[in-house]
């Protein structure tokens, strides 16, 4: 398998994870488990930082950078809006959402 095929089945699956624990940590307040809502957070903030730190690792190690003309600045301009309009404004939603939750339970 290429292994940009297999970078890209890494993070889906590492996306859907931190998805199933926030899911799983909101069904589990839902049900009066405060512990396992907890985990389940803790968990998210846990991959959620941790992909943060893949994605910088993986951008230091590209061939390229933002000055070397049109394809450079076009990958990260547009790998940054969507990093800045999607994925931080949904997990932190999310995480915000539970832990409100969490100080009224």
């Amino acid at each position: 398998m290429d292994i940009r095929k297999e970078k890209i089945y890494f993070y889906l699956f590492y996306i859907v994870g931190e998805l199933a624990f926030i899911t799983y940590g909101h069904h589990a307040l839902i049900a009066g488990n405060r512990k396992a809502a907890i985990d389940g957070v803790i968990l998210t903030i846990i991959l959620a930082v941790i992909f943060t730190a893949l994605q910088y690792f993986e951008y230091s190690e590209a061939g390229f950078t933002i000055s070397d003309g049109v394809y450079g600045s076009a990958f990260y301009a547009s790998t940054g809006l969507h990093g800045l309009i999607t994925i931080v404004p949904i997990k932190f939603k999310k995480i915000k959402i539970c832990l409100i939750q969490f100080i009224k339970y």
